[in-house]
């Protein structure tokens, strides 16, 4: 029996987390729309990336102590048909116990309240940790169970998949080589003014999602 299989018999029934059957169930009026959930380490970037697929200021976003309390759901007046679910960062005492309750959640709320697709986030100047062994390596494996498509998503990354060598060659040993993309929100300028990390990376990580969405 492995690390993963005997947390599962010990935390199942636990700690409640990330994954309850109400996370699950997004609100009437993504009804139609591609479900999409953001997952990954408090300041990862998660509400920041809602914010810039949806060209809003709809997650409120910052560093330090995790910003969002719960799963909030955004997109309701966006032209894009998505509903993007932000989560509540996690945190490594939690994650396992937020492990186990997935496949309960997924029993629970059923195909109709299942999100079509999960990004996992990782802050590509800090997440190496999240990106090994554990967490986020145990929500894929979970994800892969229950037959979620999911991709990872470097944030505060360099362009090019050259970029950050080490850390996607750990995601790939962890998760069994994913997909990964990755992401710059917002232009990281220098004292004078000039660009030192543009942004980029949305249109890549929307075309790539879009297989897995309806319509």
């Amino acid at each position: 029996m492995g690390i993963l299989d005997r947390a599962w018999g010990a935390l199942r029934g636990a700690i409640p987390g990330l994954f309850r059957s109400r996370v699950l169930a997004p609100p009437d009026w993504a009804a139609g729309r591609g479900r999409i959930l953001l997952v990954g380490p408090t300041g990862a970037g998660k509400s920041a990336l809602v914010n810039a697929v949806l060209g809003e200021e709809a997650a409120p976003s910052g560093a330090g102590a995790p910003v969002t309390a719960g799963t909030r759901w955004h997109g309701r007046d966006s032209v894009l048909g998505l509903a993007l679910g932000d989560t509540r960062g996690l945190e490594t005492a939690e994650s396992a116990a937020q492990v186990a309750r997935l496949d309960e959640a997924i029993a629970e709320a059923g195909p109709a309240r299942r999100p079509h697709l999960v990004w996992l986030v990782v802050n590509a100047e800090g997440g190496r940790a999240f990106a090994g062994e554990g967490t986020l390596a145990e929500f894929a494996e979970a994800l892969r169970r229950a037959g979620i498509p999911f991709l990872v998503v470097l944030t505060h990354a360099e362009p090019g998949a050259e970029a950050h060598a080490g850390l996607r060659a750990r995601i790939a040993a962890a998760m069994g080589d994913p997909t990964v993309l990755a992401v710059n929100t917002r232009a990281l300028l220098g004292e004078d003014g000039a660009v030192l990390l543009p942004a980029h990376g949305l249109e890549m990580l929307l075309g790539a999602s879009r297989p897995f969405l309806p319509g």
